[in-house]
């Protein structure tokens, strides 16, 4: 994360493979830099703010340098291998150096006027963690001073731009043994500091290139150099989520190494200052983001014994793994004081929202996303396979085959239901309307219903042949359809257990099936999956009423149908589309995550869709559709 230097109220920040900016605090109008097709590994933003500078891991392991005003790629460098460690622009925005990984084991300096290699040679330290150029330009700007550190090295190197020359000094550190994480110069360019592991900082003489002096700063990994008051001293992040101190001039002990300004959850990643009035006061503020994936706005200004500081304020959260699974909340569910029901003119329904690595959340979308529920499930079958929203708990299937409830207010465990779905885990969830069975599907094909207050098995259906990929409980509560991998969509009789109708669709398999309910004598449905295409059904028909035919680019991951009739579909090709459901004509289109989409789901009034995706991001969209 970075602030723009022309309005630090606007940060950018990255998302997979995308970069995302917008202005602070402020719900919606956020932009998108799409140029990369993997993971973004590093950024750094020029001094002017004109500038922007991304680069990747990966085949195609390329640096990006973008328009920071317009959004348009300037240049693709496409020298290095395998992946991009970290970039740094000059003082002056005329140089831009970036680092490859150990596996590539290059550095580069690159002119932005022109996008051609300045000067090139071979990378020290060999892994190298961060860059930081000096803050002076010699002979006639063209003569320039940056820094490199990494494991067990820090080296100051210098490019003669004019000449095309680069090249390297590492600096002694004697029997000193520290693998470096971060680097910054100081203001006048005589020295530079590096943090490490270990969390101290060490002072390097430049001129000589020496080991000055070291001093413990933080208790975890100095990750993160932020200066204030000029480089007067500088606020250092740590890998166990603290913020200390570093003074150059009076370097503090070890017992100071204990104190600290604030501490946050998760290791920092990354600090900036920010837009604010309390700069005026001498009491500014910086947004400091952490591995946890939260984003803090706190005050830039030391703990003081005997004095309050203001509490540093959660401005966002994020999953830190694949978003799995989202599905909005009953109207009347409860989620507590922070749930939809505390806001009188809330339109919108709460979200929970199921991460790959167990991490499941409640989010309130009014007036803008907050998490109102957190917990995360500590399994041998980490990822949820799917959930189920109800008006006082929320059901997920598992890997490890059980069924979990979880209030929607606390997040506490209610109760597990033990090997559901022992071969393969539950990949499907469906509540009866009247809330007193609810049916679950598994990898092995079955289809299963169940007594909810006993949570004793009712009912058994064997018929499919692979993996139960939806369920829905139609409005009679005696019907149930399910829809399955092995081609097959059937509709069940839960009172004669036995099956009613079965479509099949001709190619590929199923992924998703929604069902069109408005009108009980006529219900309609739509199935998408390998073939890429939408299939609509008539729930009596055999045969498919129309296939819409290259509706992705890529498999069609998942499906929504909203109470206005629109559809909403997400792909791997990374897109999510609005439907007309009557007619299957294309509403609307968006290229919204870095990674596939796997989940969409609309608010009960049909104005919110909500997408989840591999990238980890939960967005939320206005639907206005003109139909």
């Amino acid at each position: 994360m970075a602030a723009d230097p022309n309005d630090p109220d606007r940060i950018f920040y990255v998302a997979g493979s995308t970069v995302v900016y917008g202005h602070l605090g402020k719900t919606g109008g956020q932009s998108f830099l799409r140029g990369h097709d993997d993971d973004v590994t590093c950024m750094a933003v020029s001094h002017s703010g004109k500038l922007i500078a991304t680069g990747q891991t990966g085949v195609n392991a390329d640096v990006v340098l973008w328009d920071a005003v317009n959004g348009k790629e300037l240049f693709r460098l496409s020298e290095h291998d395998e992946g991009i460690a970290c970039l740094a622009f000059s003082p002056d925005d005329r140089l831009l150096v970036s680092c490859g990984i150990h596996a590539d084991g290059k550095i580069f300096a690159w002119d932005t006027e022109t996008g051609c290699i300045v000067a090139n040679g071979a990378l020290s330290p060999r892994e190298t963690n961060a860059i930081a150029f000096a803050t002076k330009v010699q002979r006639n700007g063209t003569y320039y001073t940056f820094g490199t550190a990494g494991k067990e090295e820090v080296v100051i190197w210098g490019c003669d731009a004019g000449r095309g020359l680069i090249g390297g000094q590492k600096c002694g550190t004697g029997n000193t043994k520290r693998y470096f994480t971060s680097c910054i110069f100081s203001p006048d360019s005589q020295e530079l500091y590096a943090g490490s592991k270990s969390g101290d900082i060490s002072t390097f003489n430049v001129q000589g290139c020496v080991l000055r002096s070291w001093a413990p700063c933080c208790k975890g990994a100095a990750q993160v150099f932020m200066p204030v008051d000029g480089g007067r001293y500088y606020l250092v992040g740590g890998g166990d989520g603290s913020v200390g101190v570093f003074n150059p001039h009076k370097p503090p002990t070890v017992l100071d190494a204990l104190d600290y300004v604030w501490e946050f959850e998760g290791g920092v990643t990354s600090m900036s200052a920010v837009n604010d009035d309390g700069a005026r006061s001498g009491n500014p503020k910086m947004v400091v983001c952490t591995a946890a994936g939260r984003k803090y706005v706190a005050y830039v200004k030391r703990r003081k014994a005997g004095v309050a500081n203001p509490t540093p304020v959660l401005l966002e959260e994020s999953h830190v793994d694949a978003v799995s699974l989202v599905q909005f909340a009953p109207p009347d569910a409860d989620f507590g004081d922070q749930g939809p029901k505390a806001h009188a003119n809330s339109c919108m329904q709460a979200v929970v929202s199921c991460g790959s690595d167990g991490a499941l959340k409640a989010w309130n979308l009014n007036p803008r996303p907050v998490c109102t529920m957190r917990t995360k499930v500590k399994s041998t079958a980490m990822a949820p396979m799917c959930v189920c929203v109800c008006d006082q708990m929320f059901m997920t299937g598992w890997a490890d085959g059980h069924v979990r409830a979880h209030d929607n207010v606390t997040g506490e465990l209610l109760w597990t239901l033990p090997d559901a779905h022992a071969q393969g885990g539950v990949t499907s969830i469906a509540v009866a309307r009247g809330a007193h069975f609810f049916c679950t599907g598994g990898a092995e094909g079955m289809v299963r219903v169940w007594d909810m207050r006993k949570r004793q098995l009712v009912s058994t259906f064997k018929e499919h042949r692979n993996r139960v990929v939806g369920l829905t409980v139609l409005s009679d509560d005696l019907h149930v359809v399910s829809a399955s991998r092995d081609r097959s969509i059937i509709t069940w009789d839960l009172v004669r257990e036995c099956r009613v109708h079965q479509q099949t669709q001709h190619v590929g398999g199923i992924n998703a099936c929604v069902i069109n309910q408005a009108n009980p004598d006529a219900m309609q449905m739509v199935s998408v999956g390998q073939d890429r295409s939408l299939s609509f059904w008539d729930l009596m028909d055999r045969d498919p009423l129309q296939i819409v035919k290259g509706a992705h680019s890529q498999e069609c991951t998942c499906a929504a149908l909203s109470s206005q009739g629109v559809l909403a579909t997400g792909s791997k090709d990374q897109t999510v589309k609005l439907w007309d459901f009557d007619s299957g004509r294309l509403l609307a289109a968006q290229h919204a995550h870095c990674g596939s989409v796997s989940s969409v789901t609309f608010s009960a009034d049909g104005r919110t869709l909500v997408s989840g995706g591999e990238d980890g991001i939960v967005m939320v969209w206005d639907v206005a559709v003109d139909r």
